[in-house]
């Protein structure tokens, strides 16, 4: 999936998602009138709702509202520079878990032939609506149970969908991603930052020191936020509107890739926008921008 679930933010003192769907805040007075958008629903020790096939089918006609789509949102162009710089690594490519399909118009002109896959069939139906091109075959399939039909690509895109807060299926869609790609292949990589979210509370911190309450927050307001959401420290599994997400630190994710025999070329930010963080967020905060991760890593 090029997405994954969008944040949620305060406004006065009712929590709002990006589709302006209410969720209760407890009956609390107002936060902030700037606040973190990680606000979960789901109970300490709950693991929110099954994010399977039935749940990726639901989201196909709100895709656009309920999920952050890191290809529309990359405000320095990182995803698209990549995707023309490995255009010269070979002449076929996967993008492995491509929702509605928002990054198979760029695919398809940097390559001749391009297989989007993904486990939702409404989604690929969507891509198929929106994208469909002579060099684009659709194809529905699971990473986690893998088997693409012997799939040898050799580019492999595998954007925002290594989300799964469990650590085996998570290598088991890597492997999967590998396997599909040729020996001496290239796979490109997005994921969550966990040290994002971290800057995230940070700033809001900032915010309350440089401009008073009630902007931003209180240090002590910050570290419950943080451990209210964060589910798990050890794994970067965030409760973001009750869908408990894994998010990657940078260590984390080398070694991921390089246990399962990739060799890992590059790692980069993908900066987006403090709206999909921050609801009305100060300018003075632009220099330092939350992001994903992307990382390019070769099949040996």
């Amino acid at each position: 999936m090029v997405s994954r679930p969008r944040r949620a933010f305060v406004l006065g003192s009712v929590a709002r998602s990006s589709n302006d769907t209410p969720f209760p805040n407890n009956g609390q007075a107002p936060i902030a009138t700037t606040e973190f958008r990680l606000q979960g629903c789901a109970g300490q020790g709950e693991v929110g709702p099954n994010v399977d096939e039935q749940y990726w089918d639901d989201m196909a006609e709100r895709f656009e509202e309920g999920v952050l789509e890191i290809a529309g949102v990359d405000q320095e162009g990182i995803l698209a520079e990549e995707i023309k710089r490995l255009r010269w690594a070979g002449r076929t490519a996967a993008d492995l878990g491509c929702g509605p399909g928002s990054l198979l118009p760029q695919l398809a002109e940097a390559f001749v032939h391009v297989d989007a896959v993904d486990y939702s069939e409404e989604l690929l139906d969507k891509a198929r609506r929106r994208h469909g091109r002579p060099n684009i075959r659709f194809q529905r399939g699971d990473l986690i149970k893998g088997g693409l039909g012997g799939m040898q690509v050799d580019v492999s895109f595998c954007v925002n969908v290594l989300l799964v807060p469990h650590r085996r299926k998570l290598e088991r869609i890597v492997e999967t991603v590998r396997d599909a790609t040729k020996p001496g292949g290239h796979i490109v990589f997005v994921v969550p930052s966990f040290e994002s979210v971290l800057h995230v509370y940070e700033s809001l911190a900032r915010v309350r020191r440089k401009e008073g309450a009630p902007e931003g927050l209180s240090r002590k307001k910050a570290e419950k936020q943080l451990h209210k959401f964060v589910r798990c420290f050890v794994e970067g599994v965030v409760d973001i509107s009750g869908v408990l997400t894994k998010h990657w630190t940078q260590t984390d994710l080398e070694g991921t890739l390089e246990d399962a025999g990739l060799q890992v070329e590059r790692v980069r930010k993908v900066p987006f926008s403090w709206v999909e963080e921050i609801d009305r967020p100060p300018v003075w905060l632009d220099p330092r921008l939350p992001w994903d991760w992307l990382v390019v890593a070769r099949r040996v």
